[in-house]
């Protein structure tokens, strides 16, 4: 059996001495391509002994691996820390291998894929998208977004994954991501209040973005502006990342 239905079945890796979770992984190997993939985990040590508990719906090839990564645009940049530490965790990749372009507009494809890595589901090609082609790069990632419930398109049908996502759009996608991993927050919109702004958000985010803020994943632009309909960047969608995968408890 390859594939548990969404559900996240928790295995053991004993590990032969203390590791840093920051520069530790899990991941998947792909005997037919040869590489290796993120698999959510957390690192504990207890009476001496430090294990992997890797979480994961589906079965698969496994190991550990250490890595570090880091870019030269993200020196004293506010989203280092947290995008370092989900680049050398293979979640997150540079658009070369030394420059990350934090402040590059994310699109709704580059998202979606970046959820469906950062979960650990494994990509299939059942996109229901009429502007989402069988040889497009995000195909696999769109259709295993779709498949766990991530994704939905427009009235129209198409899914639009070329266009810039915008702040409200981003915390859809990831209040849908923490259903399926399984751990929600509270969606008590009165919490939006303290933003000057709560009006304009829309009514079919408001839910989204108060579990998003109540759940510490997602905050305002400034103290008291959330500017729902703002274009996200990199650097937000990476942090946003690393703040689920902690959240869920799929990361330390």
């Amino acid at each position: 059996m390859h594939d548990f239905g969404g559900t996240y079945v928790s295995r053991t890796i004993e590990l032969a001495q203390p590791v840093d979770p920051n520069q530790t992984t899990a991941v998947l190997f792909n005997p037919t391509t040869g590489t290796f993939s993120f698999v959510p985990a957390t690192f504990v040590t207890a009476g001496g002994t430090t294990k992997a508990v890797l979480k994961r719906p589906g079965n698969s090839i496994y190991t550990v691996v250490e890595f570090s990564k880091t870019f030269d645009d993200l020196k004293g940049h506010w989203s280092q820390a947290d995008v370092e530490l989900l680049a050398s965790k293979l979640v997150v990749n540079g658009t070369t291998d030394s420059s990350y372009a934090p402040q590059k507009e994310i699109t709704r494809a580059e998202f979606a894929a970046l959820l469906v890595r950062a979960l650990g589901l494994t990509e299939v090609n059942a996109a229901k998208f009429n502007d989402v082609q069988a040889n497009d790069w995000f195909t696999g990632a769109i259709g295993a977004a779709s498949q766990a419930g991530l994704v939905e398109g427009f009235e129209n049908g198409t899914f639009q994954p070329n266009a810039n996502i915008t702040r409200e759009q981003m915390a859809v996608m990831i209040t849908r991501a923490m259903h399926a991993a399984g751990k929600r927050a509270a969606a008590d919109t009165q919490g939006l209040s303290r933003f000057a702004d709560a009006s304009s958000i829309s009514g079919w985010a408001k839910e989204a973005v108060a579990q998003c803020v109540n759940a510490g994943i997602l905050n305002g632009v400034t103290g008291d502006t959330f500017v729902p309909a703002a274009k996200a960047n990199r650097a937000e969608a990476a942090v946003m990342l690393k703040r689920l995968l902690q959240y869920e408890q799929l990361m330390n």
